[in-house]
């Protein structure tokens, strides 16, 4: 079975995160985010995987080349224009020969549930689409399904406020297609969230809601993405620390992801936070649920509290970065900044 994963975005709810790396690449827990998505499919079954890579996306292409040295076939399919995600989905599977059931993926997940089981649903149901269904708290910020008695969708509620939900149930980012509803995309960018699923539902087409019972994430933004780093350290129950990261003898590493080349400096603190690699955290400087993206230089003193650090900004020794705040790369975050 084949499975494409949408790729072709520019992570603007990721960035600063986002400047100099594709949102499939951002570490989790010090591995880029796209290698669970692979390792979830290896182990599903899949045996050959379509990145639907956009323009300049060069880096993704790069660190994972075509061929078969990851446990299935893996091929690029570039977009020579902005296709969204039905004309991405259209576009790879007439150029990858697609013809039978399919699944694709959005590339900012992370996701976890017994595919072959929802699989087993999908043909049981004979439906032409199948859409993973995660529970949630708070559905305000998603696609809301609604499904009837025998578990089919009725119908769709984009982002509903808050209270007013017909069900906690959102829009995983996992599909399983059949071949024949590709055509029925319409032509051009085009999204099928707003397209060919509820054209589906309208004619009373077959679309099952599939309700899993695993992890699911969106990282789409840096909050997601953080709360997913610490999800996964929470269920490792230490610290994920790079083999070449330097955490020195008083220094204090908890809950934290602490990337490559990393080094954190006699009697600095790092709680609940994300630090990339080639980082430097000052001695005595703290840093409490915080993103540090590659090259981040905290000075010596200094405090990090609720902030996104971008790639080379250096914060100044002494400097109390306030809950909220966002560095720009390369800036530079001064003692008597913000106060």
């Amino acid at each position: 079975m084949d499975a494409i994963i949408l790729v072709g975005g520019q992570g603007t709810r990721l960035r600063p995160l986002t400047a100099a790396r594709h949102k499939s690449l951002v570490p989790v827990c010090n591995r880029p985010a796209i290698t669970y998505l692979f390792e979830w499919l290896r182990t599903s079954g899949i045996e050959r995987v379509i990145l639907a890579i956009g323009q300049n996306n060069e880096d993704l292409a790069e660190a994972f080349p075509e061929g078969r040295d990851h446990g299935f076939e893996l091929r690029h399919i570039v977009e020579k224009q902005r296709l969204e995600s039905g004309g991405a989905i259209r576009n790879a599977v007439q150029t990858a020969g697609i013809d039978d059931t399919f699944v694709v993926l959005n590339g900012d997940i992370y996701v976890d549930f017994d595919f072959q089981e929802a699989l087993r649903a999908h043909r049981a149901a004979s439906a032409d689409l199948s859409l993973a269904l995660a529970p949630v708290d708070d559905p305000s910020d998603f696609g809301v399904a609604v499904l009837d008695d025998d578990g089919f969708v009725t119908g769709f509620v984009e982002k509903p406020p808050h209270g007013e939900a017909p069900s906690n149930l959102v829009n995983a980012g996992a599909w399983i297609f059949e071949r024949e509803i590709v055509d029925q995309i319409p032509a051009g960018a085009v999204r099928v969230e707003e397209t060919l699923f509820p054209s589906l539902v309208a004619r009373r087409r077959p679309v099952l809601g599939y309700c899993f019972d695993g992890t699911w994430a969106d990282i789409g933004t840096t909050q997601r993405y953080l709360d997913l780093n610490l999800q996964l350290l929470h269920q490792r129950g230490e610290a994920a620390i790079a083999a070449s990261a330097k955490v020195a003898a008083e220094g204090h590493v908890e809950r934290s992801a602490i990337g490559d080349g990393t080094c954190v400096e006699q009697g600095a603190s790092i709680v609940d936070s994300v630090v990339w690699d080639e980082c430097q955290v000052g001695r005595d400087a703290s840093v409490w649920r915080s993103i540090l993206a590659d090259s981040v230089k905290v000075g010596a003193g200094a405090h990090v509290e609720g902030s996104v650090i971008g790639r080379g900004a250096v914060v100044e020794s002494g400097a109390v970065v306030p809950p909220g705040t966002i560095l720009e790369p390369g800036t530079r975050y001064d003692a008597d900044d913000g106060r």
